[in-house]
């Protein structure tokens, strides 16, 4: 092999193996090369197109968007304009529904030559964006609320022209207090849920009694509300389960606190717990008006909320059930909802049963943690 011949297999080497999809069009205007990743993109062959012209390709590329009429003379129009409008963003239906970004470029410079375009996947940017974005409007919205409650209290409060008796006072201290647990949860939230996206969420599990934890938080949710009654169903044999009792206590108070959110004035609130082979589920039901059933997945989505008066009456910042499904992930359990609209809703999580074993390998590490203490 020449020194030419080596060079040209090595740029086409180059070419094939870029993460970008890649289309090179000659001077006649067919295909010179699809590349592997711009095959996988839009789910077509490199031999069915090569030396076909171009714009079938974009015909054939527009019908996976929905929208040929409109798509197809646009990408021929920039393909013609190569220097001037260098870029176009699409969606496609098909294979896959996603975002694509097409940027072209000219191979020889003249009017003539052959060109190139390069589709980039751009799915993923846009969801951050969309996330970001989301990110800002929430928290702006959720800071607003508490932050004006205290202010307006805090300053009240301070007012040189009224004097408060001291029940008055207590009261506004009380509504500033609160107020600033709103804030303090927000920040808790953000924070955790940074940590699940990043994997560095910290679990610290040992055997667990989960009777006590769920009874805890029952109590603890039962103070906070006096329009709805709560009722556990716990088996008289409930063996330990291998958890970090913090933060399945977390998970506990945020499907506790959505399901007084949701559930109307009187309504019942259930925690069970059942033994399913070498886990035990854990559940939580209302009686509010219950989830579509195209959204029992999404609702573990960050910043996601099921449209609704009860939505915008109560807020929330979208994070409590995005954190559960990534603690609950992290003790290799599973979470999940099931519902029909006006018959309440259920969540379930599942959590592994300790085995002889786990509890003999724990008690040696105990051991040797209190003789090396």
């Amino acid at each position: 092999m020449t020194g030419a011949q080596a060079t040209t297999e090595l740029a086409r080497d180059a070419l094939t193996s870029l993460a970008d999809g890649l289309l090179l069009v000659d001077d006649a205007g067919r295909i010179a090369l699809l590349n592997p990743r711009a095959c996988a993109l839009f789910g077509v062959q490199e031999a069915l197109w090569l030396s076909l012209p171009a714009a079938d390709f974009y015909r054939a590329l527009a019908q996976q968007t929905g929208q040929e009429q409109n798509l197809a003379p646009r990408l021929e129009h920039y393909a013609r304009r190569a220097a001037d409008l260098p870029r176009l963003e699409f969606a496609l239906r098909t294979p896959e529904p996603r975002t694509v970004e097409a940027t072209w470029f000219r191979l020889q410079g003249g009017a003539r030559g052959g060109y190139g375009v390069l589709w980039r996947d751009v799915t993923r940017d846009k969801e951050l964006e969309r996330m970001k974005s989301q990110l800002l409007s929430t928290v702006s919205h959720e800071l607003r609320t508490p932050l004006a409650s205290i202010k307006g209290f805090a300053t009240t409060l301070l007012r040189q022209d009224v004097r408060w008796d001291e029940a008055t006072q207590r009261e506004f201290l009380r509504i500033i207090e609160e107020e600033s647990n709103r804030l303090e949860e927000l920040i808790d939230n953000l924070l955790d849920m940074s940590q699940v996206e990043a994997g560095a969420l910290r679990i610290q599990k040992e055997p667990v009694r989960l009777r006590r934890v769920v009874r805890e938080a029952v109590e603890q949710a039962q103070r906070r509300t006096e329009a709805h009654w709560f009722e556990t169903d716990l088996p008289a044999e409930l063996p330990r389960v291998w958890a970090d009792p913090r933060r399945i206590r977390q998970v506990l108070n945020n499907l506790l606190e959505n399901a007084v959110k949701y559930s109307p004035d009187g309504g019942q609130i259930t925690v069970r717990c059942e033994v399913e082979g070498a886990n035990v589920t854990v559940s939580v039901a209302d009686q509010g008006q219950g989830i579509p059933p195209d959204m029992l997945e999404r609702v573990f989505e960050r910043f996601f909320q099921v449209d609704g008066a009860s939505t915008r009456k109560t807020g929330g910042s979208g994070l409590g059930l995005a954190i559960a499904k990534g603690i609950v992930e992290a003790h290799g359990g599973t979470i999940w909802a099931e519902a029909a609209p006006g018959q309440g809703s259920i969540f379930r999580f599942t959590l592994p049963i300790v085995k002889e074993l786990d509890l003999r390998q724990n008690d040696v590490r105990l051991g040797k943690d209190k003789f090396n203490g």
